[in-house]
C-alpha cells in the first residue's frame, strides 16, 4: 500500500531527508561549478522541479525500500536564487561607486575602503555565476560613471575631457577584472558562439512564449495573485517537459497574468509619479549618491523584464529602498498628523500579518491561505503515515478551499482515499484533477498508479500507461523505476509490467535485462512472435536485443533466425562464429570473423629495408614490432607464409606485442588452411582486444 511504511518513524523521515538535501545542495553547488545549466540542463531543471525531488530523493534512500518515491510530500526546496542575490550585489555596487567618488572628491581617505568593498562584491558576482550581476555592474556603472562626467557641475571643455577619459580608464579596468576573474561565469554568455550561426536559445523564451498564451487566455483583471503556478502547467506547449515551473522567468509577465493589463500601466504611472520626485540633481542635494540609487532602483525593473529579480521579496525591498533614497527631499516638510498615524497603522497591521504567518509556519497551524495549505500537506503526509487516512482526507479537503488549484492536494487526497476504502470514484475524480492540473510530469500518474496496485490493478495500469506517454524519451528510465519499486516477483505487478513491456520495443528491452535465464525464453519467444522481422526496431535496439538473447536465450534457435536473416549477422556475428566453432566449422567461423572483425587500423610498412635487414632487426632481442609487421608484410606478398607465421609467432608466442599482431597470426593460419588454430588466433585476439 501506499504509506505501509509505517516502521519509519517521524524522527528518522527528517534525519533521511536532511542528509539527502545536503547531498543535493553539495550536487547543486558542484553542478554549477561546472559550468552551470547550460552544460547540465537536465539535472539543473530536476533539482528545481518539487516533483523530481521527490523521486530523486527516493534515489538517495534506498534503505527506505522505495515507499518515500510513494509519497508526495511537501519538502522545502533547496535553491540558491543565484539572479536574486547578483542582482542585489550589482546594485550594490553602484552605491559603493558614487560613495567613493564622494569620498574622493572631499579628499577623505575612506575611499580605500570603498575600492575594497567594489572589489569583495565583484568577486561575489564571479563566484555567484550570474550574467544578470555581470550585465547590472557594469551598465549600472557605465551609466552613472558617464552621467556624472557629462552631465553634472558643467567643468570646463578640458576638465569635462580629463573627466571622461578618467572615467572610461574606470570602465576598462572594470571591464579587466571581469574577464580575469570571470571564470565560469563569463562562459555562460558563450561569446565563442556569437559568430556562428547555432546561438541556442534560451529556454526562457520558450517560456515566455506559453507565459504570453496564458495572458492573452486570462480575463483583464488577471489570474488572481498566487495562481500563475498552478494555471501555468495547462499552457505549457513550446515550453512543455516534465519539470515543474514556479514563475514566467519575469517580473512583469508574473505582474501581468495575475494581477491583470491594467496592473502595468499602473506601476509605471506610480513609479513615474515618483520618479519626478528625484529632481532636481542639483549641487547641494547629493546629487550623486541620489542618481546611483535611481539607476539601482530602474536597473532593478530593467532585469525584471528578463527575469525574476522580485521573485524574492527581500530583494523587491532593496529596490523600493533604493528608489526612496533618490528621491529628493526638501529642507522644509509639511507635517500631517492623519498622514504620520496612517503609516504608523498600516506598520502594524504588516507587522501583525507577517507575524501570523511566522507563528502559523512554525507551529503547523492552519491559518487560511497558503502557509496553511503548505502546512496541511504535511500534516497529511504524516497522518497518512501513521494510518490516520481519516484525518489526511480532512485536512487536504479544509486546505483545498484556501489553494483550489493545488495539484499535491488532490492527489494526497486521492491516495488516502484509496487505502480508507473510500468509493473509488472519489479518488479517480481528485487523481484526474491532479492530472488536469500537473499535465507535464510523469511522476504524478507515476505515483498514481503505485496506489492503484494492490485494490485496482487495471487502474494502475491505466496510469502507468499515462506517466510513459508523458516521459516521452526518458520512458525508459521510468519503466525500470516501475520495474524495481513494483518488484518484477509481484504476482499482481508481474501481469502488468509484461504488458507495457510488450507494448513497445524499447521497454522490452529494459523488461528483458531484469530477467534470468529461465523467466527470459518464455517471455523473448513471445515478444519475437509478436514481431519476427524485428521492423521497430533501430540499428542499436537489435545489436542490444541480439545480445540478450546470445547471453540468455537458446543458441540454436538464435542461429536459425540468422540463417533465415542473413542481414542481422552484423548484430550478432560474435555468436554465430562462437557457435560454428563449437560446432566443429572453424572455417565458418574464421570467415565470419575475417569479415567483421578484421577492420583494424594497422601501421605503415617501412621502406627500403632489406629482408635480412628485417630478419636482423626481429631476431636480435628487441620489440622492434614495426620491423616485424614489415618482415611480415614482404613474407606473405612472397608467399613465405611459414615464415611469415614463425615471424608473427615470435611475439605473439610469449610476449605481449600489439593486439593486431594476433589478428595477423589468425589471417596466416587461415592461408595455410589450418582453420582450428586459425580461429583460437581470433579468439585471443577478441580476449586482447576486450581488455
Amino acid at each position: 500500500m501506499l504509506f505501509e511504511d509505517a516502521d519509519l518513524t517521524d524522527s528518522k523521515v527528517r534525519h533521511l531527508s536532511r542528509e539527502a538535501w545536503k547531498f543535493v545542495a553539495e550536487l547543486c553547488v558542484r553542478m554549477r561549478v561546472r559550468g552551470g545549466r547550460e552544460k547540465n540542463p537536465l539535472l539543473y531543471c530536476q533539482l528545481n522541479d518539487p516533483v523530481a525531488r521527490v523521486k530523486f530523493l527516493h534515489r538517495l534512500a534506498p534503505s527506505s525500500g522505495g515507499k518515500l518515491d510513494r509519497e508526495i510530500p511537501h519538502v522545502n526546496k533547496v535553491e540558491s536564487f543565484i539572479n536574486q542575490t547578483a542582482d542585489l550585489f550589482g546594485l550594490t555596487s553602484v552605491l559603493i561607486l558614487a560613495s567613493g567618488q564622494d569620498d574622493i572628491r572631499h579628499g577623505r581617505t575612506r575611499w580605500v575602503f570603498w575600492i575594497i568593498a567594489l572589489a569583495i562584491v565583484i568577486a561575489a558576482i564571479c563566484l555567484n555565476f550570474s550574467r544578470a550581476g555581470i550585465l547590472i555592474l557594469v551598465a549600472s556603472s557605465a551609466i552613472w560613471i558617464a552621467t556624472v562626467a557629462l552631465r553634472l557641475g558643467a567643468p570646463a571643455r578640458a576638465g569635462a575631457a580629463c573627466r571622461i577619459s578618467l572615467a572610461v580608464s574606470f570602465l576598462l579596468i572594470l571591464v579587466s577584472a571581469l574577464l580575469l576573474a570571470g571564470g565560469p561565469t563569463l562562459e555562460r554568455f558563450h561569446l565563442q558562439k556569437f559568430a556562428g550561426s547555432d546561438f541556442p536559445a534560451d529556454f526562457r523564451w520558450l517560456i515566455f512564449q506559453d507565459a504570453w498564451q496564458l495572458i492573452r487566455s486570462s480575463p483583464w483583471v488577471g489570474l488572481g495573485l498566487g495562481n500563475f503556478e498552478s494555471i501555468f502547467a495547462i499552457f505549457r506547449d513550446a515550453s512543455r517537459g516534465t519539470t515543474h515551473s514556479l514563475h514566467p522567468e519575469s517580473d512583469w509577465f508574473w505582474v501581468w497574468s495575475e494581477m491583470g493589463w491594467l496592473a502595468i500601466p499602473l506601476i509605471i504611472l506610480g513609479a513615474l509619479l515618483l520618479i519626478r520626485r528625484v529632481a532636481p540633481l542639483e549641487v547641494g542635494t547629493n546629487q550623486r549618491f541620489r542618481l546611483a540609487a535611481l539607476i539601482g532602483a530602474l536597473m532593478f525593473a530593467w532585469h525584471g523584464l528578463v527575469d525574476v529579480s522580485g521573485h524574492r521579496v527581500g530583494t523587491a525591498y532593496s529596490a523600493l529602498f533604493l528608489l526612496g533614497l533618490s528621491l529628493h527631499r526638501p529642507t522644509k516638510l509639511l507635517c500631517s498628523k492623519i498622514t504620520e498615524w496612517t503609516f504608523r497603522v498600516l506598520g502594524l497591521a504588516l507587522f501583525a500579518i507577517g507575524l501570523s504567518w511566522a507563528v502559523a509556519w512554525r507551529s503547523m497551524a492552519m491559518l487560511p491561505g497558503a502557509v496553511g495549505a503548505n502546512n496541511a500537506k504535511q500534516l497529511a503526509v504524516v497522518a497518512s503515515r501513521g494510518h490516520n487516512f481519516a484525518e489526511a482526507i480532512n485536512l487536504t479537503t479544509r486546505a483545498l478551499n484556501w489553494a483550489p488549484l493545488d495539484w499535491e492536494l488532490y492527489y494526497l487526497r486521492g491516495a488516502a482515499e484509496v487505502a480508507q476504502r473510500e468509493p473509488e470514484q472519489k479518488a479517480l475524480d481528485d487523481f484526474r484533477r491532479a492530472r488536469f492540473l500537473e499535465p507535464n510530469s510523469e511522476s504524478v500518474p507515476l505515483q498514481e498508479g503505485f496506489v492503484w496496485l494492490r485494490t485496482r490493478p487495471d487502474l494502475a495500469e491505466m496510469a502507468w500507461r499515462e506517466a510513459l506517454r508523458r516521459a516521452g524519451t526518458q520512458r525508459k528510465d521510468v519503466f525500470r523505476n516501475i520495474m524495481f519499486t513494483a518488484d518484477l516477483r509481484d504476482p499482481t505487478a508481474r501481469p502488468i509490467i509484461r504488458r507495457l513491456a510488450f507494448s513497445e520495443h524499447d521497454l522490452a528491452l529494459a523488461y528483458f535485462e531484469q530477467l534470468n535465464a529461465q523467466e527470459f525464453r518464455p517471455a523473448f519467444s513471445k515478444f519475437f512472435d509478436a514481431d519476427p522481422d524485428l521492423t521497430a526496431m533501430t540499428p542499436e535496439e537489435k545489436r542490444e536485443f541480439f545480445q540478450l538473447w546470445d547471453g540468455r536465450g537458446d543458441i540454436n534457435a538464435l542461429v536459425a533466425v540468422v540463417n533465415k536473416h542473413p542481414e542481422w549477422l552484423q548484430y550478432t556475428w560474435r555468436a554465430v562464429a562462437k557457435h560454428r566453432a563449437s560446432s566443429g566449422d572453424f572455417r565458418g567461423a574464421c570467415e565470419l570473423m575475417e569479415k567483421y572483425d578484421s577492420k583494424t587500423v594497422l601501421p605503415p610498412e617501412e621502406t627500403g629495408q632489406s629482408l635480412e635487414r628485417l630478419r636482423d632487426r626481429v631476431y636480435r632481442g628487441t620489440n622492434d614490432f614495426s620491423a616485424a609487421y614489415t618482415l611480415y608484410r614482404q613474407q606473405m606478398s612472397h608467399g613465405s607464409i611459414d615464415d611469415a607465421l614463425a615471424t608473427i609467432r615470435h611475439f605473439t608466442f610469449n610476449r605481449n606485442p600489439p593486439v593486431y599482431f594476433h589478428l595477423l597470426e589468425a589471417q596466416a593460419w587461415a592461408a595455410k588452411n589450418n582453420w582450428e588454430k586459425s580461429w583460437n588466433a581470433w579468439s585471443k585476439f577478441e580476449e586482447v582486444k576486450q581488455k
